[in-house]
């Protein structure tokens, strides 16, 4: 591997598309996403949804009863679910470097497995 030092178009496109966090900036290609900060809250027919990237069994964001907000959920987050307040929509796709990112709706299969649902 070779050390590249200065500008390189290559790096500088790569780390356009990708946050601090890891997870990538831009949209899919294809299938239903949103960007929540710029997009309208989808409606109940939405129970969950992932940032672009991330495994929803890890950390996903899940409809509150009674339209309530939306919390994350998952094996990354659910030691603190009584103690994290809910957020609103505009929120649900902000990482911890406070990037927002589209999510893509998700939904758990009978065997207790989560899958991008289109």
């Amino acid at each position: 591997m070779e050390l590249v030092r200065g500008y390189s178009p290559e790096i500088n496109t790569a780390g356009a598309e990708v946050c601090r966090c890891g997870l990538p900036t831009r949209p899919p290609d294809d299938g239903t996403w949103w960007r929540p900060d710029l997009d309208a809250d989808p409606g109940v027919r939405v129970h969950a949804v992932v940032r672009y990237g991330d495994k929803p069994e890890l950390r996903r964001v899940e409809r509150l009863e009674n339209n309530g907000g939306w919390a994350e959920r998952g094996a990354m987050v659910d030691f603190y679910s009584d103690r994290t307040p809910p957020m609103f929509w505009s929120g649900v796709g902000h990482c911890w470097a406070n990037t927002p990112h589209p999510v893509v709706p998700v939904r758990e299969d009978a065997d207790g497995s989560w899958d991008i649902s289109a």
